[in-house]
């Protein structure tokens, strides 16, 4: 059973914090960066929260395919574009990521779609 996206995201964050405190160095780099990859340009930030989401599968990153899929629901993406978009990554990354977008991808979908 999928963990509850909700959990999965307070566990994000709380850790996010401590390292602000820990080494805020490092987490405010991080966090410039990050902001600056998902700036609006010649691509919109929905679909850069797509190809985010698709690698977070790809590599497996629990926290990324949570986040993501909120943040692509928020941009607009429908439940049809987020499932396409997985579908390129487990052409890639096979029964793993199969695994984690029958579970975790769908539990998000599920917890956040209006």
């Amino acid at each position: 059973m999928a963990k509850d996206p909700n959990e999965v995201l307070a566990d994000l964050w709380e850790g996010m914090g401590k390292i602000g405190e820990e080494a805020p160095e490092l987490s405010s780099a991080f966090i410039q960066m990050d902001q600056a990859a998902y700036v609006e340009g010649e691509l919109e930030r929905k679909y850069k929260e797509l190809i985010g989401l698709g690698i977070a599968l790809f590599t497996r990153c629990e926290y990324c395919m949570t986040l993501h899929t909120q943040n692509a629901l928020k941009e607009g993406a429908t439940r049809e574009e987020i499932l396409e978009a997985c579908s390129v990554a487990v052409a890639f990354g096979g029964s793993p990521s199969m695994s984690y977008l029958v579970t975790t991808v769908y539990a998000a979908l599920d917890a956040f779609e209006d």
